[in-house]
């Protein structure tokens, strides 16, 4: 068993958590019906991306460990107190939508770099990666447009 997929699955499975956490928020929490309904729309692929992402991470002797488990909470709830409960349309929803961003890019290259890896792992070769990584780019772009309609908002010095 490969020390560093170990260590890389928890890594990643970590960074989920916190993306589901600002989703659910931005889901239960926002003021704007329209991001409350894209929330809505991602939460679930997210969760269906994590849960792939266990299945590895089961596969190949990986699980949360404790303390990244821990960590990864203390990270969220950093999260929270820098990006608050993105209730408004505001910086932090901004910000929110931009901290997603970076994780689905982590993502992509999650799957690219299991992609590569499962030509020599066994336990890798049951998943299809590509697909993984095309619905990572889909819902990058998703995230992307929205955050740009909301800059034109929100770094205008009008606004």
């Amino acid at each position: 068993m490969s020390k560093s997929l170990v260590t890389y699955l928890d890594d990643h499975l970590s960074g989920a958590q916190i993306a589901i956490q600002v989703l659910q928020s931005m889901r239960d929490d926002h003021d704007d019906p329209r991001f409350r309904a894209f929330a809505a729309k991602l939460l679930p692929e997210i969760e269906s991306d994590v849960g792939t992402l266990r299945l590895i991470a089961k596969e190949v002797g990986a699980g949360q460990s404790v303390i990244k488990q821990v960590g990864g909470r203390l990270l969220e709830k950093l999260a929270r107190l820098k990006l608050g409960n993105t209730g408004s349309t505001d910086l932090r929803t901004f910000e929110s939508l931009e901290l997603l961003l970076l994780g689905i890019h982590g993502k992509q290259c999650l799957w690219k770099a299991l992609d590569t890896t499962s030509a020599s792992d066994a336990r890798l070769c049951g998943y299809d990666f590509k697909q993984q990584c095309s619905r990572a780019e889909q819902q990058y772009a998703e995230v992307q447009t929205l955050r740009i309609d909301l800059a034109q908002t929100v770094l205008s010095p009008i606004g």
